[in-house]
Parts: C-alpha cells; sequence; structure tokens
C-alpha cells in the first residue's frame, strides 16, 4: 500500500491532515513524543510543587500541540483551578471528561469548580457522579472519600 502524502501547504490541507488523518500541530512542527513527556513531566512538577502559572504556561504549549492527550486538558485544567480561574478550568475538564467519561477525579475536580462558582445543584451531580465512577478503580477511594465529603458539606449548608 503506498503512503499517503498529505498536503499541508494550504488551510484546507492542514484541516485534512488534522482531522482525517489525526496529524497534530507536534507532529507538523517536528515535536516528537518524547519531548512533549518531557515537558509533561516540567509541568506536573511545576504543578505538584504549587507553581501554577509555570504549569499553566508548559501545559497550554502542550495543549496547542497535543490536543488530543487528556493528560494535557486535565493539568491545564488544574493550574487554571489553582490559579482561581474556575470558569474556564471547569470547561477544559469538561473537555477531558468527554475523552474518558469514566474518569472519577475528572468528575471531583468538576465539581469543585462548579461549587465555586456557587453552581451548587450541578455541582451536586458532579460529586454524585464522582462517588459512582470511584467504584470502577479500586485506586480512588481518596476520591469517594473526598466528593462524599463535599456532598456532606452541600447538604449541610442546604444546598
Amino acid at each position: 500500500m503506498p503512503d499517503t502524502v498529505l498536503r499541508v501547504d494550504s488551510p484546507e490541507g492542514l484541516l485534512d491532515a488534522v482531522v482525517n488523518h489525526g496529524v497534530s500541530p507536534a507532529m507538523l512542527h517536528g515535536i516528537t513524543a518524547e519531548q512533549l513527556e518531557a515537558i509533561y513531566s516540567l509541568c506536573h512538577d511545576d504543578l505538584m510543587a504549587g507553581r501554577f502559572e509555570e504549569g499553566r504556561e508548559r501545559a497550554s504549549f502542550l495543549l496547542r500541540n497535543e490536543p488530543w492527550d487528556r493528560r494535557f486538558h486535565m493539568a491545564f485544567a488544574f493550574a487554571l483551578q489553582n490559579l482561581g480561574q474556575h470558569e474556564s478550568a471547569g470547561q477544559f475538564y469538561a473537555s477531558a471528561f468527554e475523552m474518558d467519561a469514566t474518569d472519577a477525579v475528572c468528575a471531583l475536580r468538576i465539581g469543585e469548580c462548579l461549587s465555586a462558582l456557587n453552581e451548587l445543584d450541578e455541582a451536586r451531580e458532579a460529586f454524585e457522579a464522582a462517588v459512582k465512577l470511584s467504584w470502577l478503580d479500586a485506586q480512588h477511594e481518596e476520591v469517594r472519600e473526598k466528593a462524599q465529603a463535599y456532598l456532606d458539606l452541600l447538604t449541610d449548608v442546604g444546598a
């Protein structure tokens, strides 16, 4: 079978390459998977060390270059959430959740963002989903406990 030659010298060609052939911006720019992983490792380190602005910048770069890797959506959303940008964070968590609707951590984070935005009914739904999804993975006991604590808190405040 002959190799397919993709024409990326026009907007239509670029769109075809990205939409129909799975070409990422990283591929177009010659950025390797190993380089993306190295940047992700730095991003993760930044986020875990509380360097949320630096982590946001790295995650933004990753998202622009490999938008189909849900880890990059999660990292960007986590940085935004910790920078107090809850609405934007919630949108990126929602994108990640669309890519894997079984992720209890993602449902929990969506609930946290909705709660911060005082969208308490929607937050309750997200926390309930997090509890249910947490049963799919034995490693998510902590997620279940945290989501349940949020649900209890919402009940206590009458929401």
